[in-house]
């Protein structure tokens, strides 16, 4: 009779354990962190007959749990909606949590442990955090291998183990397994080599998975300390009762065996490394089942020490109650705060915004904002909620945003959407299509970007090598357009790579100006960012891309011509600039070339002597203009008009010459195209370079006939050009001039013989 009343008060209690997270849950409502939507989108995505694992687009959260994904796809066929099913599913898997604890103290013959720490566990304000996750199951299952455990339950251990890592599969649960592994081997004199087999198969398998983008990579190991110490504050600022934690967590600690001590120890240092709502759950639960232990351990010490003359059961009773009854103050206490500043009106702002990319987006369209709006707006999203992270991922997430930039933004008022949006790749790419906003929600108005179409999309990055101090190399760059008329602007991306993290800031100058030795022209403005590069020294890792995009506005009287576009490194005293290495080379330079933009010549050739002559397989002469008549001592110009076939690799020095008829100069003129202005270099396929030489002839001169030709040579090696395809021929003979001593009186010219 006792046995069946003690087995009846059990089941009741694990009723009641299962029931109380179900009726805060439910209380609670379907308010979920961002994690949670990650797999509500899987569950819908198989509802729809897309099955379990659809495309997937860069920097989209995927898959971590396959088994808690089919559950809520059953759940959803039975007609429940998936946000009530996460709901349900999740504050169950809690409620199975305080019971596996409950049953795990109970193994180790520490009842009244066990009763406290179910008790703590089944009202923690831990629950709301992991509402909609997988993570309530995980740890249950977790704490049903530590129970099977202490009973020598070793295929009931196996199999939860199994489960568990089929829920939640990460650094936390491996941690988990091989530890319980290794208390088995340690308990039982044999190694487990089954279920080592199979955890080994399990860990390759997932990995191939992840690299076939299938499921979630493992996460990266990193110190997040700043986020633990942030929830333990959270909990401390809710209420101060929290400290009552302490003296039975430490009493607890100091009860367990030294192997027990040091494995644990192991594992919170795996969870403090891994991060994330798995391990926040297992490690909060960890916390309240050494309360609990503490607490038993106090009852077992007072017992032995008679120092109340109580019975046992009233002892323990008693000690729950004093014990206890702050603690559960405490968790109230913050369970109610949560609960009154539940980001509502943040929610309301994401159905909103949700709604409107719903029905003005494309389907196929992919959206960079919160997890839970493109869950909502059902399109791909690349996840990120404005708020910290660690300094790696924040770099990720720009090479990622940089090299494939979404469709749409949805951004909110917070500091790491403020450095976003300062960013040349977002004020260039992005304007605002919609603004959501609500005078109940600090970070308001909620606005929705739009990008804006560019020709940036089509273009290929252009390859450079140069490198900067401090430890970032200039690695490509795009601008456009090449050619622009007076007035226009030209847009420019530079794409630097960190070789390490960068601690000093600079500031990149992208300037257009006339080339070396063409004169002290210079017109332009550049409109970038405020300050310093656009990206936040944090934001640099080693090994990362990121693209800095510029706007240099060109003045109304800019001339024709083709001008560098090159960059300098402002250093942040704003006065001196930082050397520039191209290549292997140890020479500093002050600037890098990016490339040419042209102010194209649009002019007529009206009056122009056709010539039609190729020089190589790359430069065309089209015509010439010359003077009718000359005498000695005039000067005159020769203008050449140019075209490019292809775009020439080197520039050349173009040459007339004005020969008598032995072959001796008279008057001739060297010189780059345009004076400068425009090098064969910059020409593109179709340009018309208009260039005009300036002559003078001798004084002393005889009159007679001249032979006027021009041609190209390179520089320094003086090598011309070839005429077409003769290679022995660098030069081409435009026209006979003739030069008169004294011009007839009656004004008449003698003709101008052809060539």
């Amino acid at each position: 009779m006792q046995v069946c009343m003690e087995v009846n008060v059990r089941s009741w209690l694990w009723l009641v354990l299962l029931l109380v997270p179900l009726a805060i849950g439910l209380a609670w409502g379907a308010c979920f962190d961002a994690g949670a939507y990650v797999t509500l989108r899987y569950a819908r995505d198989l509802a729809a007959g897309r099955g379990l694992l659809p495309q997937v687009i860069e920097g989209q959260a995927l898959l971590r749990s396959p088994l808690y994904a089919l559950a809520l796809w059953l759940l959803a066929e039975l007609g429940v909606p998936l946000p009530l099913a996460g709901l349900i599913l999740s504050a169950l898997g809690w409620g199975a949590t305080a019971a596996a604890i409950y049953a795990a103290g109970r193994a180790m013959g520490r009842p009244a442990a066990a009763l406290v720490a179910a008790a703590l566990a089944a009202c923690s304000p831990a629950l709301v955090a992991v509402l909609g996750t997988e993570a309530p199951w995980a740890a249950a299952l977790g704490w049903v291998g530590i129970g099977a455990g202490a009973k020598g339950q070793w295929r009931v251990q196996s199999g939860a183990l199994a489960l568990m890592l089929l829920v939640h599969f990460d650094w936390v649960t491996l941690a988990l397994t091989a530890l319980l592994l290794t208390a088995r081997w340690a308990e039982r004199r044999r190694f487990p080599l089954q279920a080592a087999l199979l955890l080994a198969i399990g860990a390759l398998g997932w990995e191939l998975l992840a690299l076939g983008r299938i499921v979630a990579p493992y996460s990266p190991l990193y110190l997040g300390l700043t986020g633990w110490a942030r929830a333990a504050r959270r909990l401390l600022h809710e209420s101060e009762l929290y400290w009552f934690f302490l003296p039975p967590l430490v009493l607890g600690l100091l009860a367990l065996g030294r192997k027990a001590v040091w494995a644990g120890l192991l594992w919170v240092g795996i969870a403090l490394l891994s991060g994330g709502a798995a391990a926040e759950a297992m490690m909060f639960t960890l916390g309240l089942f050494l309360a609990g232990w503490g607490v038993g351990q106090l009852v077992e010490l007072l017992a032995a020490r008679s120092l109340f003359r109580l019975r046992r059961v009233e002892l323990m009773m008693g000690v729950m109650f004093v014990v206890g009854l702050p603690l559960g103050a405490a968790q109230t206490s913050s369970l109610w705060q949560r609960y009154q500043f539940r980001p509502l009106a943040r929610r309301e702002l994401e159905r909103e915004a949700g709604d409107w990319l719903r029905v003005h987006s494309e389907p196929a369209a992919t959206l960079f904002g919160s997890e839970r709006v493109g869950y909502l707006a059902e399109r791909a999203s690349i996840p990120w909620d404005g708020g910290g992270g660690g300094e790696g991922e924040l770099a990720k997430l720009l090479v990622t945003l940089t090299q494939d930039s979404p469709d749409y933004v949805v951004s909110c008022e917070t500091i790491g959407w403020h450095y976003v949006r300062r960013t040349g790749w977002f004020r260039s790419g992005y304007e605002p299509l919609q603004e959501f906003d609500s005078a109940y929600d600090v970070t308001s108005p909620l606005t929705i970007w739009g990008r804006r179409a560019s020709v940036f999309d089509e273009l290929e990055r252009r390859p450079l090598d140069a490198r900067l101090p401090g430890g970032v190399n200039l690695i490509g760059c795009q601008y456009w357009p090449e050619h622009i008329q007076p007035g226009e602007s030209v847009r420019v991306t530079l794409f630097l790579q960190a070789t390490r993290p960068v601690t000093e800031s600079f500031r990149p100058i992208v300037q257009m100006s006339v080339p070396q030795d063409a004169g002290d022209w210079m017109h332009w403005r550049q409109v970038d960012l405020d300050g310093d590069c656009s990206v936040p020294l944090a934001w640099w890792q080693a090994g990362q891309v990121v693209a800095d995009r510029f706007v240099v506005q060109t003045a109304p009287d800019t001339p024709v011509g083709a001008y560098r576009l090159d960059v300098s490194m402002l250093a942040p005293d704003g006065e001196t600039f930082l050397p520039i290495y191209r290549g292997g080379d140890a020479s500093p330079l002050d600037r890098a070339l990016l490339g040419y933009v042209a102010v194209p010549w649009e002019g007529e050739m009206g009056a122009a002597q056709p010539v039609d002559t190729s020089f190589g397989d790359r430069i065309r002469l089209l015509s010439f203009e010359v003077v009718d008549s000359l005498s000695p001592g005039a000067e005159f110009d020769v203008t050449l008009y140019w075209e490019a076939r292809q775009p020439p690799e080197d520039d050349y020095i173009v040459f007339v010459h004005l020969l008598d008829a032995d072959g001796q100069l008279a008057a001739s003129h060297d010189g780059p195209p345009m004076g400068g202005r425009y090098p064969t270099s910059a020409w593109l396929p179709g340009d018309v370079v208009p260039d005009t030489h300036h002559l003078v002839l001798d004084p002393d001169v005889p009159a007679g006939a001249y032979r006027l030709q021009a041609g190209m040579y390179a520089w320094p090696s003086l090598e011309r050009l070839p005429i077409g395809d003769d290679k022995g021929v660098g030069v081409v003979v435009l026209q006979t001039l003739r030069v008169f001593r004294n011009l007839p009186e009656n004004g008449v010219f003698w003709p101008i013989f052809p060539r």
